[in-house]
């Protein structure tokens, strides 16, 4: 019998990651079929996308397992700390046994190679669906929050608006960085500094009027109010370079399937950007729903329920975690006496690089 057509609407890193486990898994090439209307664009817009993406270790081995040759820089070491509070929590390769704890790449360029690795594999690209009907329809884009605009997916709900922004950039820094990744909770938010090359990415997280007040802070101001926040962790600022900002929410699709069709990645869920989780989440949905397509047995509805039911346990534990660090200022004051509870940084360690 013949594999029916697999429609996935939205060619971004989650849908196209979502064919490639497909064909490694065997389905056939030729019934898949990838839409997106910037798919054959001279110039596309990611081309200009400024945002840094946080890759699990789980998440490299994964594109490893699907030979996709991903230039990320490696994290072996993770320091986590609170402003104004006692202690940190730090998380290092040799102390939970891997060879790393993830990497870092530019939006832009994972992209492009993943786009690149499915051209010579058989699927159908197009930036319009066709006229045949799916056997099962993956939607794989959206679910961003926009404050205050209605959502146009009823099924995608508000949980919750943070109040606060994110201010996303580049730090340099003499000297320039090593391998650690430093993330500094202060009071209204969490500052995170990403080492990518010989400089850092940041993600600069807080109360909106503060962010904005941080955005357009001089250049002078923008280093000082960062190296008071980063204080003696981070030393040597010496220029911040700011190349977006957009508010942070939390949104949540309940159910996931229905009959024929499929929310994975950000049109299930849409995060807040602490621990950079929400990729390695759609990453993780990805996987799991091809193995589930893969279930030839089964009525199509089927496979796709029995894929919610898969994916309900970890997506609770990542949003639990992140929302409760986003939001819970106790859990933030309590980091450093975390860092003393045995097993405390090997189990944080397991959920950043696999999930729950």
């Amino acid at each position: 019998m013949d594999d029916p057509l697999i429609r996935i609407q939205g060619a971004g890193p989650v849908g196209i990651l979502t064919a490639l486990f497909l064909v490694k898994y065997g389905w056939t090439p030729s019934a898949i079929e990838l839409v997106d209307p910037a798919l054959h664009t001279p110039q596309p817009t990611h081309d200009n996308d400024p945002r840094i993406l946080a890759l699990s270790h789980g998440t490299l081995v994964r594109l490893h397992q699907l030979n996709i040759p991903v230039d990320a820089t490696r994290i072996q070491h993770i320091h986590v700390s609170s402003q104004g509070h006692f202690g940190s929590m730090e998380i290092r390769t040799d102390r939970v046994g891997v060879s790393d704890l993830g990497g870092l790449v530019g939006y832009a360029s994972l992209l492009t190679t993943l786009r690149e690795a499915i051209k010579p594999l058989g699927v159908s690209l197009r930036e319009t669906p066709s006229a045949q009907t799916p056997g099962a329809l993956v939607i794989a884009e959206g679910g961003v929050f926009q404050r205050g605009a209605a959502s146009p997916d009823p099924g995608m709900h508000l949980v919750r608006d943070y109040e606060q922004n994110a201010v996303i950039g580049w730090v340099t820094t003499n000297p320039p960085p090593t391998d650690t990744a430093w993330e500094r909770f202060t009071d209204d938010g969490v500052v995170a500094l990403l080492p990518i090359g010989q400089r850092y990415a940041l993600i600069f997280c807080a109360s909106t009027p503060r962010a904005e007040a941080f955005q357009s802070a001089d250049a002078q101001k923008q280093v000082r109010m960062l190296s008071e926040i980063m204080t003696t962790r981070v030393r040597g600022i010496e220029t911040v370079s700011i190349t977006g900002t957009y508010p942070l929410g939390l949104k949540w699709r309940e159910q996931l399937a229905d009959g024929n069709t499929v929310w994975i990645g950000n049109s299930a869920q849409a995060l807040h950007p602490v621990a950079g989780q929400g990729l390695n989440l759609g990453f993780r949905d990805a996987e799991t729903l091809s193995t589930c397509l893969l279930q030839r047995g089964q009525s199509v509805p089927d496979r796709l329920r029995d894929y919610a039911r898969r994916r309900k346990a970890d997506r609770w534990v990542v949003r639990t975690a992140t929302d409760t660090l986003a939001r819970a200022a106790w859990v933030r004051r309590a980091i450093g006496g975390a860092a003393l509870v045995p097993g405390a940084k090997k189990l944080l360690g397991q959920v950043l690089m696999y999930g729950g």
